[in-house]
């Protein structure tokens, strides 16, 4: 049998050049056999991913020979900065191999410390994420025949979903120290569910060291793209209980501290940008406000009675950001909220009301109140996003306050007495008894 022909039946593509009809995607059948175990991508609600640099273009290199400088956007080993020096190596469109001419990274030893990744911008804690890209075995002219005969694996991973085992296509026509030409399987895919905000996604080789030629031949992963289904909105979270604030530097997770010192030094230092598919006003549950006030009389009452909301806001952040805000000067990143939501919230709200009661005979009046409140959800940013990802400092956060849209709601509530308020009503007047004479008529009041 043809060997080339058993891979276009496959949609497995030696180089670029060859017909369209290599071209072809994998039919079900087999990409299933590559596909995450928990499933594939979820159409209905699917939004696109921004994967930063996912085609590896830059910063642009020259052809012709292998890049060993780091991959703007993307990380290697430790997420701080912008990765480990030869971390992986870029062949670029004309040297790949790729049907497409797209650029590739070679993954290079099997160590944490060589795994290769980026955080997610955008996607949420809870969002089925959809990861795609193109993988072949590797190139370089130190491949030996051996080495890539039966494939070569390596592992991709999201947080939140299982390290996923993978194996690329075998390419029995490499030969040593001429630069190969891969054998590409495009649209390969890995289903996860995010365990946190800007889920790190990572490709690690999993060749040994026998095989790998001293880290020069490993796979080759291009063109990573995403899609995601977000989590729906969660209403039932109570203002005292927020999600925490979470902050990044690039693709490392840093202390909320340090992205707010940032922030905070000065007015346009970021923006803020509200998740406004997360972020709503609401009314909180009715409460009793003030007494209850009963009529034990035979006669209808009028009354006035002073009805007050007070309401204070609720975050997280270190005092130093000074959000939720206070009645001082405000500060530089409240600021940077008004203006991101083009609001200016009461952050410690009061306001006095008067309502007038008539009240009935054996009747009962109450008022009670229900307070207009935001949640607002968002993220503040490096402003202006610098020219290196890596470089950019981004903070979530979450704010509940007294909203500006909502009136507050007094419900002025009369009804029946109680079983034990008509117990209290029907009690004796109190008064001291007499000593004596508890039996003996009232006699007659003389003044003399």
């Amino acid at each position: 049998m043809n060997v080339m022909q058993t891979r276009a039946g496959i949609g497995m593509v030696r180089a670029a050049g060859l017909t369209a009809a290599l071209c072809l995607g994998l039919p079900a059948a087999v990409q299933s056999a590559y596909a995450d175990a928990s499933g594939g991508s979820d159409s209905a609600g699917s939004r696109p991913v921004a994967v930063i640099n996912g085609d590896f273009v830059l910063p642009a290199f020259p052809g012709g020979s292998v890049n060993w400088g780091p991959v703007q956007g993307w990380s290697v080993g430790s997420t701080a900065g912008s990765g480990t020096a030869a971390g992986v190596g870029r062949y670029a469109g004309a040297d790949s191999g790729h049907p497409d001419g797209k650029t590739a990274v070679m993954l290079r030893f099997p160590a944490a410390a060589y795994g290769f990744k980026q955080r997610l911008r955008g996607v949420r804690a809870g969002a089925r994420v959809t990861v795609t890209f193109d993988d072949s075995p590797g190139i370089a002219a130190a491949c030996t025949p051996a080495s890539v005969s039966q494939g070569q694996s390596y592992t991709v991973e999201g947080a939140g979903g299982e390290v996923s085992e993978r194996t690329t296509a075998p390419d029995p026509d490499k030969k040593l120290n001429a630069l190969g030409k891969g054998v590409w399987r495009t649209g390969q895919t890995y289903t996860f569910t995010a365990s946190e905000h800007e889920p790190l996604l990572t490709f690690t080789s999993r060749v040994p060291a026998p095989a790998n030629a001293g880290g020069n031949c490993g796979p080759l992963i291009a063109d990573v793209r995403a899609v995601q289904v977000p989590p729906p909105v969660d209403k039932t979270i109570p203002k005292t209980a927020l999600p925490p604030s979470q902050a990044f530097y690039g693709n490392d997770a840093r202390p909320v501290a340090e992205a707010v010192n940032h922030c905070s030094g000065a007015p346009g230092r970021c923006v803020f940008k509200p998740e406004r598919d997360y972020s709503y006003a609401y009314y909180e549950p009715a409460q009793v406000n003030g007494d209850t006030y009963i009529n034990c009389t035979r006669n209808a009452l009028t009354r006035t009675r002073p009805v007050t909301f007070t309401g204070r806001s609720y975050g997280d952040l270190p005092a130093t950001a000074g959000l939720p805000g206070t009645t001082g000067t405000p500060s530089n990143m409240a600021h940077q909220f008004a203006a991101g939501t083009a609001t200016n919230p009461a952050w410690a709200a009061r306001s006095d009301h008067t309502v007038t009661e008539v009240l009935q005979p054996s009747e009962a009046a109450w008022i009670e109140t229900q307070a207009g409140r935001r949640r607002t959800d968002g993220w503040f940013t490096s402003d202006p996003a610098p020219a290196d990802p890596n470089t950019e400092w981004r903070l979530y956060t979450v704010l509940d306050h007294p909203a500006t849209e909502l009136s507050d709601r007094v419900y002025q509530r009369t009804g029946p007495m109680t079983a034990s308020e008509k117990q209290r009503c029907q009690a004796d007047r109190p008064t001291a008894s007499t000593p004596v004479g508890l039996n003996i008529p009232a006699g007659t009041n003389r003044s003399s």
